[in-house]
């Protein structure tokens, strides 16, 4: 966070939240529902700004920021007041990125793929989240179709294993899903492509919870911006 003052405004009045992409995409557009969403892109490739060219809606509103700038970008939002939630599509494997994006968040969302390398990779993200102290969570990404009734054993162990980096790791999971890539070639999210599809599902049930996380403490009862 820039300063007290600011972060005090921010947390009452704007929300901010840190997601990595594709998935920041698709979660603009199902928490865009209710408020304006502003999707800031920090990738250098420019990924989200590749994907809006290709849209046809006006929302999520996008916006472009380098991670150093990052603060004077969240401020010019504000001034605008453009956003009622600021979603920031972070590039993970810069590290000085990922510190200035969570200091600058008031709430990290780490999403993690349930292999062995990702696993094991997360813990220098989560090091730098808690280095910030700013609230986070983890979600699984990408997980394999759920077997039975349950969810696959690999997501199971893997859920296991993230819960010792000691934040907490969501019971809402996003699949390996096609859909979700040929939604994001279409200029769409998948809400908007395949709204019946479960990845749809999955992400409406995400965006539920980081509604939850995001305004569970803010002190008015509609934190709209």
């Amino acid at each position: 966070m820039p300063g007290t003052e600011a972060r005090g405004c921010w947390r009452c009045c704007r929300r901010r939240a840190a997601a990595a992409r594709p998935l920041a995409t698709h979660l603009a557009v199902a928490l865009g529902a209710g408020r304006p969403v502003v999707l800031l892109d920090t990738d250098p490739q420019r990924s989200v700004a590749a994907w809006g060219s290709a849209r046809e809606a006006a929302t999520p509103t996008l916006a472009e920021a380098d991670a150093a700038g990052i603060t004077q970008a969240l401020r010019a939002i504000r001034a605008k007041g453009a956003a009622g939630l600021v979603i920031i599509d972070s590039m993970p494997s810069v590290v000085s990125d990922i510190g200035s994006i969570a200091r600058a968040a008031d709430f990290v969302l780490i999403p993690c793929r349930p292999s062995i390398l990702d696993l094991r990779a997360v813990g220098g993200t989560v090091e730098l989240v808690k280095a910030a102290r700013v609230a986070a969570a983890i979600v699984i990404n990408a997980a394999p179709p759920a077997r039975g009734a349950g969810e696959a054993s690999v997501t199971h162990e893997a859920r296991r294993a993230l819960a010792q980096y000691g934040l907490p790791v969501l019971a809402e999971t996003i699949g390996h899903r096609a859909v979700l890539a040929h939604a994001l070639a279409a200029g769409l999210a998948v809400e908007e492509f395949e709204p019946a599809s479960t990845a749809a599902q999955e992400v409406r049930q995400l965006a539920k919870q980081m509604e939850t996380r995001l305004w569970q403490s803010a002190p008015t009862s509609q934190p709209s911006i």
